[in-house]
């Protein structure tokens, strides 16, 4: 097998330290930067133009001529983000009648994606201004070391509250490694379920999310509490505070979660493969309380995450379609309609946990894993004690 270049993507976040003087710089400048990203709205709106070509014709000159003292590369990229605003509340209208059309005082991105506008160094940022070029200091952190060396391909600073904040997009050329199997990936509310499938082993491994869904419910309870007994500005204070709580949380679970399925992956060389959940929000049609459970799995963000960091190791993963993976019998192909967590098949009755019956069919459905003497070792592999590993915050 011929390996390939994998282009790797991440950001990385930066606290920015600007004197007192460079704040008000920077303070300016926002105030600047939504007044053009209004105007880029406003006509975009008015006109309904999707095309970043029709809209910069139109907007263009205008634009540089009412804002001579600040760089053209904030023009092109108010335009973009405008666009950007623009695409995403018409999508949304089409879907809600009640949506509200984009307001630019709750902008607080300025995009950067032109590197005639900043300079990253490792404990600075240059950046271009009306007044002049600024150097504001930035504090570096750990996990930032593992991008030296990376390429850097755009940044956008970031205001919250009084703050600043850099993000910068790194790439780095991963070459892709040889693979001897599948790995099979089931996304489930509890657990993130794995078939290793290689051709002389099968193996199983159910990774424990659960703590990820109670520190979900736990939190909900909370904010109907808060809600039932508070209001106005105490209101909104405590469900921000215990909202980015809980995401952080839930955030650090699903990351040791990811890493552990690349290491496996990595160790096993084996290609991961996942079901592609694309509009699955949409499909998602029960009764209230089943619903808000349902929607609040992180499927997407599991999944993204498995995937950049396996594709750092050199493993790129694979998509294929949701169809039946968890009813089709990968013994006899018959479809069952699963009874709880135990699935049955009505024809050769074969009996398993329906997860690794799901995780089984996804890894099958890649097309090299089909000539394999799967049924065998796998159900051997299933009637043993599964390996367990279970992931705490």
């Amino acid at each position: 097998m011929v390996s390939n270049s994998l282009l790797l993507t991440e950001t990385c976040k930066f606290k920015l330290e600007p004197t007192e003087e460079q704040r008000k710089v920077l303070e300016g400048l926002f105030s600047t930067y939504r007044s053009m990203v209004g105007e880029c709205l406003k006509r975009a709106i008015s006109m309904k133009i999707t095309s970043r070509k029709r809209l910069y014709e139109l907007i263009y000159r205008e634009l540089r001529e009412k804002f001579r003292d600040y760089p053209s590369h904030y023009v092109h990229t108010a335009i973009t983000v405008a666009l950007g605003m623009y695409k995403s509340y018409r999508r949304l209208s089409r879907k809600r009648s009640y949506v509200k059309p984009p307001s630019i005082e709750l902008l607080k991105v300025i995009l950067l994606d032109d590197t005639h506008l900043f300079w990253f160094n490792w404990g600075s940022l240059k950046i271009a201004t009306h007044k002049g070029h600024l150097v504001i200091p930035l504090r570096l952190h750990e996990h930032a070391e593992k991008f030296k060396g990376w390429q850097v391909k755009g940044s956008r600073i970031v205001v919250l509250g009084d703050e600043y904040y850099l993000h910068v997009t790194f790439r780095k050329v991963v070459e892709e490694r040889e693979y001897e199997g599948v790995l099979g990936i089931d996304v489930n509310e509890k657990s993130i379920d794995l078939a290793i499938i290689k051709p002389d082993k099968v193996r199983f491994v159910k990774i424990d999310i659960s703590e990820a869904k109670n520190i979900r419910d736990r939190y909900f309870k909370k904010r109907q509490s808060i809600q039932r007994k508070t209001r106005g500005k105490v209101k909104a204070r405590l469900l921000a505070k215990y909202s980015g709580r809980e995401k952080r949380r839930v955030n650090t679970i699903l990351h040791k979660a990811s890493k552990v399925v690349a290491e496996i992956a990595a160790e096993e060389k084996v290609k991961p493969v996942m079901e592609n959940l694309k509009n699955i929000r949409e499909r998602i049609k029960y009764r209230r309380r089943m619903n808000r459970r349902l929607h609040s799995m992180p499927f997407r963000k599991v999944q993204f995450s498995i995937s950049y960091k396996s594709i750092e190791r050199g493993y790129k993963p694979e998509y294929i379609d949701a169809k039946n993976t968890s009813r089709m019998c990968p013994i006899c192909g018959e479809l069952n309609k699963p009874n709880g967590h135990i699935y049955k098949c009505r024809k050769c009755g074969f009996q398993a946990d329906r997860h690794f019956v799901a995780a089984w069919n996804i890894a099958t459905k890649l097309q090299m894993c089909r000539p394999l003497p799967l049924a065998a070792k796998a159900t051997e592999a299933l009637k043993a004690e599964v390996e367990r590993i279970v992931i705490k915050c």
